[in-house]
C-alpha cells in the first residue's frame, strides 16, 4: 500500500537536526519523508538538480517548510533560494504545506515591517533580507496554508501531529457526509423508480399478467447474480437461452459443456493458465430458469436461492493431477 510521501524543504546546515527529528516522526506516523540529502530525489544529467526536486513535489501529498535565519543557495530560476522556490511550487502545484518560521525570525520579522523603508538597517535573526521579504509574500497568502512558529523540533512534531489528525478526522467527517448523500440519492431513486412503476401499471393495467411479468423480467435476479458471481461491472441482460449463451461466449470466454453429465443445469466452462498451472472454471445455470422453448421466466427476488447459479473451480497441475474445489467462489 503506498504511503503518503512529505516533503521536507528547508536549509540544510543550520537546521539539519530538525530535518532528522522530523524524518524519524513522519516514518513514527506511517508516511514517507523525502529528503534530497538521503536520494529521495532522482537526479538526472540533462537539468539543475533543483529542477528536479522542484518535480519531486508533484509526487508528494505535502510539504513542510522550516524557515530559518539562513537564505541558503540561490534558485537558477529566479531572485528566491532553493527553499524558496520549493515552496512556491508547492502551491503552485496545490499541494497542502505547513510552513514553520523559527521564532527569532518571526520576531524579527515584526521590526522589519516597521523599518523596511529604513536604509542601512541590520538584521541579527538573518543572514539576508530577502528571508524578510519572502516572508512578507508568505505572511500575504490565502487561508489553508498554515504558519507556525517553533523553537525547538518538538513544536514542529507536536504541531503536526494534532494538525493531522484533525486533517484525519476532518475525511472521516466528509466521508460520513459523503455516504449520507448517497444514501439520500438512492433514496431518491428509488422514489422515481416507484412513481415509475405505478404509472406503468396505470398506463399498461389493461394487459393483465403480462405488466407484471414485463417488471419481474426487467428485474430478473439471474442479472445481478450472474454479475455478482463473474464480477462483472457491466448490467446484463438477456431474455433467452441462446441470448445467454452468446453473451458467456463472446464477453466472457466460456464455452458450453454439450456432453454434460448435468441434466439439471446448462454447464459453461474456462480454462486459462495461470503460473504452472490451469485453473478451470464451470458455471451452472439451472434449466428451471427457462421455458422449453428457452425464453426466461419471469422470476420474482424473493424465490430466489443461490443453488439456481453455481460457480465452481477446479485447480490442474502440470503433472495433470487436480484438485476439485465446488465452492461458490465469485470470480
Amino acid at each position: 500500500m503506498a504511503k503518503p510521501r512529505i516533503f521536507v524543504s528547508s536549509t540544510y546546515f543550520d537546521l539539519r537536526t530538525v530535518r532528522d527529528d522530523l524524518d524519524r516522526f513522519i516514518r513514527s506516523m506511517g508516511f514517507e519523508p523525502v529528503r534530497h540529502e538521503r536520494g529521495h530525489v532522482s537526479y538526472g544529467k540533462d537539468d539543475a538538480p533543483e529542477t528536479y526536486a522542484y518535480r519531486e513535489i508533484e509526487s508528494c501529498e505535502m510539504l513542510v517548510c522550516i524557515i530559518g535565519g539562513r537564505f541558503g543557495s540561490t534558485s537558477k530560476e529566479g531572485p528566491y533560494s532553493i527553499t524558496q522556490k520549493e515552496l512556491k511550487t508547492a502551491l503552485e502545484r496545490g499541494k497542502q504545506v505547513y510552513i514553520f518560521v523559527e521564532e527569532s525570525v518571526h520576531h524579527e520579522h515584526r521590526y522589519y515591517a516597521a523599518n523596511k523603508s529604513v536604509v542601512g538597517i541590520k538584521y541579527t535573526a538573518v543572514d539576508n533580507v530577502k528571508i524578510h521579504e519572502f516572508l512578507e509574500e508568505i505572511y500575504a497568502l490565502p487561508k489553508g496554508n498554515p504558519i507556525f512558529q517553533f523553537g525547538v523540533s518538538s513544536d514542529i512534531t507536536s504541531m503536526l501531529s494534532e494538525q493531522w489528525a484533525g486533517l484525519f478526522q476532518r475525511l472521516l467527517v466528509e466521508n460520513s457526509i459523503r455516504s449520507h448523500a448517497t444514501l439520500i440519492d438512492e433514496l431518491q431513486r428509488s422514489l422515481q423508480t416507484v412513481g415509475q412503476l405505478v404509472q406503468f401499471l396505470t398506463e399498461e393495467k389493461g394487459k393483465g399478467d403480462k405488466a407484471i411479468n414485463e417488471i419481474l423480467f426487467a428485474s430478473h435476479p439471474i442479472f445481478e447474480d450472474l454479475r455478482k458471481k463473474l464480477r462483472n461491472k457491466y448490467r446484463i441482460y438477456f431474455s433467452n437461452v441462446a441470448e445467454m449463451k452468446e453473451w458467456l461466449e463472446a464477453a466472457k470466454s466460456f464455452e458450453e459443456e454439450l456432453f454434460s453429465m448435468e441434466t439439471e443445469y446448462y454447464e459453461f466452462v474456462k480454462e486459462y493458465p495461470v503460473r504452472n498451472r490451469v485453473e478451470i472454471q464451470t458455471l451452472l445455470i439451472s434449466r428451471q430458469l427457462f421455458e422449453d422453448d428457452g425464453r426466461l421466466i419471469p422470476r420474482a427476488p424473493g424465490d430466489w436461492n443461490d443453488q439456481l447459479v453455481q460457480v465452481r473451480r477446479e485447480t490442474k497441475k502440470s503433472d495433470n493431477s487436480a484438485t476439485n474445489i465446488e465452492d461458490e467462489i465469485p470470480f
